[in-house]
């Protein structure tokens, strides 16, 4: 199931979008937006959904904030893969904890991509960070950790 479906069918995604649909109607001017890189016609609905933890009001208020600028997914993507250059600079590898593969900056950003582009940076960069290569050698470890607790009591 895409994550478009899964946004759709939340109850409290609809609950949002119909409270920013009486918002937009009481508004005297409703600002059209276009990405500020490509010039692409942008949706405040879209904009909802992936800033889910704002609350309608404050989506409104930051699409008709006249000196706030947008960009559409496409463009967006493409400053956080610029961002994630510079990380690279920094750190260019990890290993894994489990099978200890190789990882670099990109394959953790797509294994981490809930994540925003400074709380990326953090864990790359943190040593302490627990770093796997996928769901499969994560389970691996914790339940081979657990385990090894369970063994020592």
């Amino acid at each position: 199931m895409s994550l478009f479906f899964k946004k759709l069918n939340n109850a409290g995604m609809w609950e949002k979008i119909q409270k920013l649909r009486e918002l937009i109607k009481a508004e005297k001017y409703f600002k059209k937006r276009t990405c500020w890189n490509c010039g692409k016609e942008l949706n405040i609905y879209d904009f909802l959904s992936d800033n889910v933890n704002f609350t309608p009001e404050y989506i409104l208020k930051l699409w008709q904030t006249p000196f706030l600028e947008l960009h559409c997914c496409e463009c967006f993507r493409y400053l956080k893969i610029h961002e994630i250059k510079k990380i690279e600079k920094e750190l260019s590898e990890r290993k894994c904890l489990n099978c200890d593969t190789p990882i670099d900056i990109y394959k953790f950003s797509k294994f981490h991509s809930y994540l925003k582009i400074h709380e990326l940076k953090a864990l790359w960069l943190d040593k302490n960070f627990l770093v796997f290569c996928n769901n499969l050698c994560q389970r691996k470890y914790y339940k081979t950790y657990y385990y090894f607790l369970k063994k020592e009591n």
